[in-house]
């Protein structure tokens, strides 16, 4: 049976509840989209917080800070004698490799896909059926080990490696060495069509899951006195293997890469996923920061997230610390009034009254959703669409978030929960309307609009 982290208060492991106050208050003026964070130091949780309707023990997408997963997984195999990080990639693969083999990718190794230094620019096809056989096939541009180049469908080469060289998923493989020793339960992991798991963004687990791993990085690989990974791994994976100044992205000022793992300041490193997920481990203050977000409305907001850390966490960081009786109260009131903000917009339509209860044909659309029907009571919303399978709906709040299943939008997805509030709602004047729904499983927010014409109302699915 898992047994959870030990909670203490901020102050028996050195660290103010004023700081965790600050931290929280600038989220907030930051306007930053926060999910969740913990606080590990000393191996403790001190704080942690959930913002309504975000719940602490739901999975949440983890996108990117999969590859550090799978990262540890390829450790685990080297130190088990499967593989090697000079092993050439395309020996792994005779069933897939092109006539003639370019000379790069035939010298590219799995350190170049750990490092992300491979012979492609860019992630090859990331949608095509057998994704390996695309990689392998797609012409590089360059030697392997010359360029930083982010490339999600090498991590994705370095799961069908490991698939190949145990005959399991990385998820399987990683259930006995890893998941289950540190009490990591009920992980998710996508795969493609051809069954390998989508290392490179699909995992899901909950942010004590990612605060775990956080930590067993932390220990240098040890789990309650037992190695998990092998001796010589965490650094060798988390030091910088390569600059990374020329990336696309920003973060921690581009302070280098390792093996699927970000270098950060202050000799920090961390695991990290698009819109805010973060795991920033901190051997300096022997401490764990986790956050789940979605930042993806603006470019590199997710950099806010670890300033506002450096900036009101880390300093406050003692050896000892005095209680703060008052100080804790007010973290907790805090603490447990979380709630992401809410959609800007009207949470009332005087036009409400004229189409409540009536269907509108819909123009052309990729859902293939026939009409709409909008019923509105005092409190909700409830959206009918029709199609020739059924007739889905979604229940939304005037004036909150409502939590529930996502019948309809992105089956293929596990979504584990559905939130809305409507947003300007067919303004008369405009004569323009729409509802805001946000994802869990998705880093932006899928919306709805609906605009009136001389032939009807038309609706469309935009991104935002």
């Amino acid at each position: 049976m898992m047994t959870a982290l030990a909670r203490v208060r901020p102050e028996e492991v050195g660290i103010p509840p004023s700081a965790i106050l600050r931290f929280m208050e600038d989220m907030t003026e930051r306007n930053m989209n926060l999910h969740s964070f913990m606080l590990l130091r000393h191996g403790k949780v001190a704080a942690e917080g959930h913002y309504y309707p975000f719940r602490k023990d739901a999975r949440h997408p983890i996108f990117s800070v999969s590859k550090s997963l799978t990262s540890a997984a390829i450790g685990i195999a080297i130190g088990e004698g499967l593989i090697s990080l000079e092993d050439k990639v395309i020996a792994f693969f005779p069933d897939k490799q092109p006539e003639a083999v370019h000379p790069y990718t035939a010298s590219m190794t799995i350190r170049h896909l750990l490092s992300m230094q491979t012979v492609h620019r860019k992630s090859t096809n990331k949608e095509a059926r057998d994704i390996v056989f695309e990689y392998l096939h797609t012409p590089p541009s360059h030697p392997p080990g010359t360029v930083f180049a982010y490339d999600t469908t090498g991590t994705h080469t370095l799961c069908a490696i490991l698939q190949r060289v145990t005959g399991t998923t990385v998820h399987e493989y990683l259930e006995t060495r890893l998941f289950q020793p540190l009490g990591m339960q009920d992980i998710e992991w996508e795969t493609c069509p051809l069954g390998i798991n989508q290392g490179g963004s699909g995992a899901y687990c909950t942010p004590e899951d990612m605060a775990r791993f956080g930590q067993l990085y932390l220990q240098d690989g040890f789990w309650n006195g037992i190695r998990i990974l092998p001796e010589g791994w965490v650094e060798q994976s988390t030091s910088k293997a390569v600059d990374n100044s020329s990336a696309g992205i920003l973060l921690e000022g581009r302070s280098g890469y390792g093996y699927q793992f970000w270098r950060a300041r202050r000799q920090a490193y961390c695991a990290f996923g698009a819109g805010g997920q973060f795991i920033l481990v901190m051997p300096d203050q022997d401490a764990v920061f986790v956050s789940t977000a979605n930042t993806m409305l603006n470019r590199d907001e997710h950099q806010g997230i670890l300033d506002s850390v450096w900036t009101h966490l880390v300093p406050s960081m003692e050896a000892f610390c005095p209680h703060d009786d008052a100080g804790y109260q007010r973290m907790q009131q805090r603490l447990s009034a979380l709630k992401l903000h809410l959609p800007k917009g009207s949470s009332t339509s005087t036009a409400a009254a004229e189409v409540s209860g009536r269907h509108y044909r819909l123009s052309p659309n990729e859902p293939g959703w026939l009409a709409c029907r909008f019923t509105f009571s005092e409190q909700q919303c409830e959206l009918i669409f029709v199609h020739e399978t059924g007739r889905p709906g979604v229940l939304c709040s005037m004036n909150d978030w409502d939590i529930g299943p996502d019948p309809f939008l992105w089956p293929s997805l596990r979504l584990w929960c559905r939130m809305g509030r409507l947003v300007d709602l067919l303004d008369p004047d405009s004569t323009a309307g729409g509802a805001a729904d946000v994802y869990p499983d998705l880093p932006f927010r899928p919306r709805w609009s609906c605009a009136a014409n001389q032939a009807g109302r038309g609706a469309q699915n935009e991104s935002f």
